[in-house]
């Protein structure tokens, strides 16, 4: 959905845009099911200022073990919004602590498809994990450590170490101190 910023009245818009699941920018964040922004849209000069809110699901794979989980997104936004052209294009600027909700737009309107997109990308974490108690994938197997499959003794020790065996405190393998 384009929202020309001309069409933007002087006292606000209320805006609420769904990204079904079979449009581009769901695709490209793996989105389970429509993604739903609500958003209040204030006009100051050439500024906007956006506050609301993105919903929704996506599917991330665990960093640890590759399954494909669903994680839910509901996230709080405020975001000013200026023109390309406020920037003084190819000066230096010093950025200030308020500049890091600040974004840049080109044109006459917004794509907020595109603009959900990027807030989601934003929450999504770096690493995704099915648990904090995920022990990823077998290094003998490949299986999930903790399946049924892999019936793999975990005890086992790299041959490259075993010399290094020798060197332990044989009273800590008994328990004693």
């Amino acid at each position: 959905m384009f929202l020309r910023l001309g069409e933007v009245p002087a006292e606000g818009l209320n805006v609420e845009v769904s990204l079904e699941s079979d449009a581009p920018a769901a695709k490209s964040i793996n989105a389970d099911g429509p993604v739903k922004g609500t958003f209040r849209i204030e006009k100051t000069g050439s500024q906007l200022l956006i506050k609301g809110s993105v919903r929704g699901y996506v599917r991330l794979d665990c960093s640890r073990c590759l399954t494909s989980n669903r994680y839910k997104i509901e996230e709080k936004i405020s975001v000013e919004l200026r023109p390309l052209s406020d920037t003084g294009e190819g000066e230096e600027m010093e950025l200030a602590s308020d500049d890091l909700d600040v974004e840049y737009f080109r044109g006459d309107s917004l794509d907020l498809d595109h603009f959900i997109e990027e807030q989601v990308r934003l929450v999504l974490p770096m690493k995704p994990l099915c648990s904090e108690e995920c022990g990823g994938l077998c290094p003998s197997c490949g299986e999930a450590t903790g399946s049924d499959v892999c019936t793999c003794n975990v005890e086992d020790i790299d041959p490259r170490w075993e010399a290094l065996e020798s060197l332990r405190d044989p009273d800590r393998d008994k328990g004693e101190s």
